[in-house]
């Protein structure tokens, strides 16, 4: 665990970028952060904060012990979860639109071994499968 005043260890991330923003929010500086102070930390990439339904359910992922708040090695974990489900995003995002269209969908869905995507797509409505 990191102390204050103390360098993070590396986590394959930018660990003084993470640890200033770990810093910024925990407010009563005990070295953990709730799920408000979490909500502070995240942003979407447009600086709109994540909905709360969303934060409470990575604080229940990323909280090992169950005592409602997340330490900084948990915080780092759950960034880079974060950032592999956005480079994820942005490598089927291929007109980098922001958003998944269907073709997009068929492509990610077909990679990740959903193998009657094609049929499925038919079954949801417009049966463009392009």
């Amino acid at each position: 665990m990191a102390y204050y005043g103390q360098a993070p260890q590396q986590f394959g991330i930018d660990v003084n970028y993470l640890w200033n923003i770990f810093q910024r929010v925990d407010r009563d500086r005990g070295g953990n952060i709730s799920a408000a102070e979490l909500q502070q930390a995240l942003s979407n990439g447009t600086w709109a904060p994540f909905n709360p339904s969303t934060v409470r359910l990575m604080m229940c992922m990323f909280d090992r012990d169950g005592g409602g708040t997340i330490n900084f090695q948990e915080f780092q974990q759950l960034w880079k979860f974060i950032t592999d489900w956005q480079t994820c995003f942005r490598n089927f995002d291929r007109d980098n639109s922001g958003l998944i269209d269907r073709r997009e969908l068929r492509d990610a869905l077909t990679t990740f071994g959903k193998l009657d995507i094609d049929q499925w797509m038919r079954e949801e409505g417009s049966g463009d499968s392009n």
